[in-house]
């Protein structure tokens, strides 16, 4: 086996290597840890930023898969003509209900004149129906052509109308036996 030339010059002269000892305070500075230096990874940046995309993208389909579909109209004209009728039929029912009330509060007041803690309470009702109807109202500009919110403007009507009629009717029994007891007692005397 044919040796180098740098190998049998460090064969010949290790003697002469291992004459001197190393400083001691060297293996001191050689076992002292370094300072950790964070290292900053544009790789590890790049899978992280990729994984939140593709997250994004799947619960994105996932949702848009799970949602259920708004119908699609089938006509321009079905679309254009609908809302219309409907927001007129809401109008002839607004005017209608509305002038049975003020027909039936004129009435009320009438009645109730003499007891002012029973138009207190109508009138506190009728003002929480109203904020329920303007709530329904904002509702209906939303979406225009639902259905079920109209049906509920005419329904929050119809309480407020029953509402009074129970009210005016009470009232009328109320009066009718105050004046047959008035009669009675007439008579007796």
């Amino acid at each position: 086996m044919k040796k180098d030339k740098l190998e049998q010059f460090i064969i010949s002269n290790r003697d002469k290597f291992d004459e001197f000892e190393p400083d001691p305070a060297l293996f001191e500075r050689i076992r002292k840890p370094k300072p950790v230096i964070p290292m900053f990874s544009w790789n590890n940046v790049l899978w992280k930023a990729a994984a939140v995309l593709v997250i994004f993208v799947a619960s994105y389909y996932f949702h848009d898969y799970m949602s259920p579909r708004q119908p699609i109209p089938q006509t321009a004209e079905a679309t254009s003509e609908q809302p219309s009728e409907m927001i007129q039929m809401m109008i002839e029912a607004e005017a209608f209900y509305t002038a049975q009330i003020d027909d039936r509060r004129r009435e009320l007041n009438l009645l109730a004149q003499d007891q002012p803690e029973i138009q207190l309470e109508i009138n506190y009702e009728l003002v929480e129906l109203d904020s329920i109807y303007a709530d329904l109202k904002r509702d209906l500009k939303d979406n225009a052509s639902n259905e079920e919110v109209i049906e509920a403007m005419i329904q929050n009507y119809r309480i407020k109308l029953d509402i009074l009629e129970d009210v005016l009717s009470q009232m009328r029994s109320a009066r009718n036996e105050e004046t047959e007891t008035n009669q009675t007692n007439d008579v007796n005397l």
